[in-house]
């Protein structure tokens, strides 16, 4: 995967550092909150930068720097130089993102101390939110379960409250061990995600597994699909015993339970699922399946476990599976949505377990519940209801582009070959299947 260099603004004034929510409909990192900055240019001149403090270093991570600061709020960083509002600009650290994440940048941040206070004037297109607080109260934001942060923020934010006068930090990237582990991330505070490589539908080729679960209460482990016995060992040698007290499966697709049994037996927990997803597992896998294990079934409004004090409760979200099942807290700060969305590839809806109609009305639900952070099984989180919104308009617009087909007597063939156009060919078949779905939900809508 490449790595994408950026840089990142840590502006610091009386113990206050600077910190912006991104947009939630950016591609990147959506509605998260970071430092400001971005990624270097080709076009960023590698010339030494002429201004004081900023000739000291690297020119064309300080042209990057400078253009981004302008960029996104508005600031002259050399004009503040000039003025003496600016009264150093220093290496702070720098930060490799896990190979992972969708998006790999490797950060350099730079501390910009101010000795008066700057107006900035932030691009409403990029930034939604800004906050002048000290790296503590940052943190407790995200304890909180208020803030999503990539690792990187966090790590310096760290090091700021060890140091709050401190640079030069160096490398704080952490080592994943992806030969011998599974990778655990915590966008969310108290929502630790597993990535976990699995037999998936491309381009996705990870299943989140995800652990929930507050102090004394039941630790859930949901959706564990190891791809092959190695991963499963890697995923068994991520989780120690005693630290998961069930296994959670939201819907019967493959990439969501596979190996899913053993995990249970090694941990020596129950499963739980829906009495549908129970039936369709077992039709396709066997009788046998989860012999020997204690399966649950669980419906609406059941209570799982707590994350910061809150119950955390079921809900009934089918459509791309009959069964499938989301999870939420009471307060709606986060809405485990299984496969209603992705960020990584797109969902398909295909019979006999798939329903259009209940697909639109489920992703109906969850907009009108207005959840704060969307956390779908492949990809990551996104705040706010956006890309749910983007979903049901885009299959709107795919059901009136095949009813106007079907009207103009269009095979299904022909159907395929107009609308998916650009898709790869391996996926056509899918695709195929959604047009069915959106034809059966035609007839049973009266429109054809």
């Amino acid at each position: 995967m490449q790595v994408i260099d950026s840089v990142a603004a840590v502006f610091c004034y009386q113990d206050h550092i600077y910190i912006v929510r991104r947009q939630p409909h950016l591609n990147a990192f959506p509605g998260y909150d970071s430092f400001p900055g971005g990624k270097i240019d080709a076009e960023d001149s590698a010339s030494q930068h002429p201004v004081r403090f900023l000739r000291d270093w690297d020119g064309q991570k300080m042209h990057a720097l400078v253009r981004e600061i302008q960029e996104e709020l508005g600031y002259d960083l050399p004009a503040g130089i000039a003025r003496g509002q600016v009264s150093s600009v220093k290496f702070l650290a720098e930060a490799l993102a896990p190979a992972i994440v969708p998006v790999r940048f490797r950060l350099y941040f730079f501390r910009i101390d101010l000795q008066t206070f700057p107006v900035f004037t932030p691009d409403p297109g990029e930034i939604a939110d800004t906050f002048w607080e000290t790296p503590q109260q940052s943190l407790n934001r995200f304890q909180q379960g208020d803030a999503l942060m990539v690792p990187p923020l966090r790590w310096v934010l760290d090091e700021l409250c060890r140091d709050p006068r401190g640079y030069g930090f160096g490398d704080l990237s952490p080592q994943f061990d992806e030969d011998n582990y599974v990778p655990v991330l915590e966008p969310l505070s108290g929502l630790r995600i597993l990535p976990v490589p699995c037999n998936t539908i491309p381009p996705a080729n990870r299943t989140n597994a995800f652990l929930l679960g507050d102090e004394h209460s039941p630790q859930i482990l949901v959706d564990p699909s190891p791809e092959s016995p190695k991963v499963l060992e890697n995923l068994l040698r991520t989780l120690r015993r005693g630290q998961v007290s069930a296994l959670f499966l939201t819907h019967h697709h493959p990439d969501h339970h596979e190996h899913a049994p053993e995990v249970a037996r090694h941990l020596d927990v129950p499963v739980w699922m829906s009495a549908d997803t129970r039936y369709r597992i077992t039709q396709k896998q066997g009788s046998d399946y989860f012999s020997g294990l204690k399966v649950e079934t669980k419906q609406e409004g059941d209570r799982l476990t707590n994350w910061k004090g809150e119950a955390v409760l079921v809900h009934e979200v089918p459509g791309h599976d009959a069964g499938q099942l989301a999870l939420a807290p009471e307060s709606l700060r986060w809405f485990i949505v299984g496969d209603l969305i992705q960020s990584v590839g797109t969902v398909v809806i295909s019979a006999p377990e798939g329903d259009m109609a209940a697909y639109f009305q489920s992703l109906e639900r969850i907009i009108h519940l207005d959840p704060s952070v969307i956390v779908p099984s492949h990809g990551m989180p996104m705040r706010g209801t956006i890309r749910l919104h983007a979903a049901l308009q885009h299959r709107c617009e795919r059901e009136k582009a095949i009813r106007e087909l079907h009207v103009i007597g269009k095979t299904q063939s022909e159907m395929l070959d107009i609308i998916y156009q650009a898709v790869d060919r391996q996926l056509l078949p899918l695709a195929m299947e959604n047009i069915k779905s959106h034809l059966a939900k035609l007839r049973q809508d009266g429109q054809i």
